[in-house]
């Protein structure tokens, strides 16, 4: 069962939508995948996403409008707050400005729109800066919640990255964003030849499919279709959790803080590698002879893979259970991202040391 299947918003949303029971988050992205079915086969299909995106934007009578400089806030503010009486655009661009609190999107519906207007809802697409590398995810992110949301407000509602309605969007805008019927033929045509995920599948999935996506978003919608246990990893400078509650109080001389070890400070596993209980402890210490290790010394912002194995990751003295992993990773800026896969499958390892 989904998390998200336990919080009381997601349970709401679903008897709003009409889909409740046991499994409320599952049911909810049905039926945005039966919303989206019903319009593509009412046109008789789609061949790209950027199609599919125009669709599903004039069914759910959206716009968007893409923030890629301080002055596109004047040019909003002058079309729709001064020249459409639309007043809640003449502030929005504070909402954006929060550093502690980022907002990549927002969803407006016009006060001034009637019922049948192509441009009743505006999704604000903040592009600046490093939010362009969400640009994609974010358009889905507010279709999303055009999707699922029955009575919208004229004031757009702000809440955290980890709100469960938040995290049901984002379920949702990675599964309808990478929508089956165009991700599959170009998922299979990529991975052929390819016994594990690589990064050249995901790159040759955007140059083909998903020009606009990001690398991130589009290597997770690869993990997530994979029935082979897959983990993504991202390893930068940290330290342990005690070292990190000593330093949080001041020092009497102001020293600099001590850099910290190499450590993977975010870990994600696709469903398969939950299964076969194929994982690597977040915040665990990045061994020397790693990939990762290699790669982040470097600095060099290119792709490398290895084969290693799990049993030179130790934490407090002890190694994880040996087995034998392919590595992949690239180094970007303070960090590195990499995919690590499982040589055999993780339970035929199990069922090996079971019988040793």
């Amino acid at each position: 069962m989904n998390r998200l299947d336990q919080a009381t918003e997601i349970i709401e949303l679903a008897q709003n939508l009409g889909v409740g029971g046991v499994t409320p988050a599952e049911n909810i992205l049905k039926y945005c995948q039966r919303k989206i079915d019903g319009w593509v086969e009412s046109i008789g299909g789609v061949s790209s996403i950027d199609e599919l995106e125009a669709l599903v934007a004039r069914k759910l009578q959206m716009v968007f409008e893409e923030v890629n400089s301080d002055d596109d806030w004047e040019r909003l503010k002058d079309h729709y707050a001064r020249g459409m009486k639309e007043f809640v655009f003449g502030g929005i661009r504070t909402r954006f400005e929060d550093d502690k609190n980022l907002t990549y999107g927002a969803l407006v519906q016009r006060a001034h729109a009637s019922a049948t207007d192509l441009n009743r809802f505006v999704a604000i697409i903040d592009c600046r800066g490093n939010k362009q590398a969400r640009r994609f995810f974010t358009r889905w992110h507010e279709i999303a919640h055009r999707l699922t949301t029955h009575a919208d407000l004229l004031e757009p509602v702000y809440r955290s990255e980890q709100d469960p309605i938040e995290r049901m969007m984002d379920e949702i805008a990675a599964h309808v964003g990478f929508y089956e019927p165009l991700f599959t033929p170009a998922h299979q045509e990529a991975r052929a030849g390819h016994s594990h995920l690589k990064f050249a599948v995901v790159e040759s999935i955007i140059e083909k499919a998903f020009p606009t996506a990001s690398f991130q978003s589009t290597l997770f919608a690869c993990t997530r279709r994979s029935d082979h246990p897959v983990l993504y990893l991202e390893a930068t400078l940290a330290h342990k959790k005690e070292a990190k509650r000593k330093l949080q109080t001041r020092s009497l001389f102001n020293d600099d803080p001590p850099p910290g070890e190499l450590r993977a400070v975010k870990v994600i596993a696709n469903r398969a590698a939950s299964r076969q209980r194929f994982n690597i402890p977040q915040h665990m210490q990045v061994p020397a002879s790693s990939v990762i290790r290699k790669l982040f010394d470097s600095e060099i912002q290119t792709v490398h893979s290895e084969e290693e194995d799990l049993q030179h990751w130790e934490s407090r003295g002890k190694s994880l259970d040996g087995c034998p992993v392919l590595v992949e990773g690239r180094r970007i800026s303070d960090r590195v991202i990499a995919i690590v896969q499982p040589i055999e499958s993780r339970a035929s390892v199990l069922s090996k040391d079971s019988v040793q």
